[in-house]
């Protein structure tokens, strides 16, 4: 399962696999309890939307970004 994260005020998005997210913040969390913050713009007002990977098409735009704790 991937994880869509995008800015509501300038648009960026980011995916990030769900379990490295629940890695670093702990397994148990909801979607909505996570903040991450928009490294264009400096928001913490982001979308959280999880969803799953379409494995059969080949995403070859597609980054997914590693999360940190910080």
């Amino acid at each position: 399962m991937l994880v869509r994260v995008t800015c509501r005020k300038c648009g960026k998005v980011g995916v990030f696999v769900a379990s490295d997210l629940a890695t670093v913040n702990g397994h148990g969390r909801t979607f909505k309890s996570l903040k991450f913050r928009c490294r264009e713009c400096d928001v913490v007002d982001c979308e959280v939307m999880p969803f799953e990977d379409d494995r059969d098409r080949v995403h070859a735009n597609r980054i997914i970004w590693r999360p940190v704790q910080m």
